[in-house]
């Protein structure tokens, strides 16, 4: 009996112990996580832009602006003669805290969906159908983005250097 209450209470203190380091680790973890994270911010110390972009079948993509659709921060819009994504030219050099690209009603019909990268004065969208890559420059692929309704939606968030 003795001996079993012995092997209970050795094993009731490795439990403790092991409990105690993962809770101790986690703990350390956790605040290295954070120790890079930086406040939020409010007022003039972001600045936001947005826009929706139209695929034209005719004459390929522009920046929507009129009295539905209020352009901010864009300059231009084109696409890579070579490898066929989106390039979106912004008004500012700012840090980049977020994008947001979202294809709207139409294009998700479609199965299209959208990545960004960079965000500071250029922007580049790469434009997916059903996972696979479309090359935007090859005009099979644009007909699959363009209609007289589809849209992409983009907003950036960044904050001045």
């Amino acid at each position: 009996m003795k001996q079993k209450m012995k092997r209970w209470v050795q094993l009731a203190i490795a439990c403790v112990l092991l409990l105690t380091g993962v809770f101790w680790t986690q703990a350390e973890d956790d605040a290295d996580a954070n120790s890079e994270l930086l406040p939020s911010v409010t007022g003039e110390a972001l600045t936001f832009s947005g826009t929706a972009l139209r695929f034209d079948p005719k004459n390929g993509p522009y920046i929507l602006a009129n009295a539905s659709h209020y352009p901010l921060g864009f300059k231009t819009v084109t696409i890579d003669p070579n490898r066929g994504y989106v390039t979106i030219r912004r008004d500012r050099v700012d840090s980049v805290v977020s994008i947001i690209v979202d294809p709207d009603e139409t294009l998700v019909a479609r199965g299209i969906t959208i990545g960004a990268s960079g965000g500071g004065v250029v922007t580049n969208l790469f434009f997916y159908q059903n996972g696979r890559l479309l090359n935007l420059a090859d005009p099979a692929d644009y007909a699959i983005v363009a209609g007289p309704f589809s849209n992409a939606w983009i907003t950036i968030i960044s904050q001045p250097k």
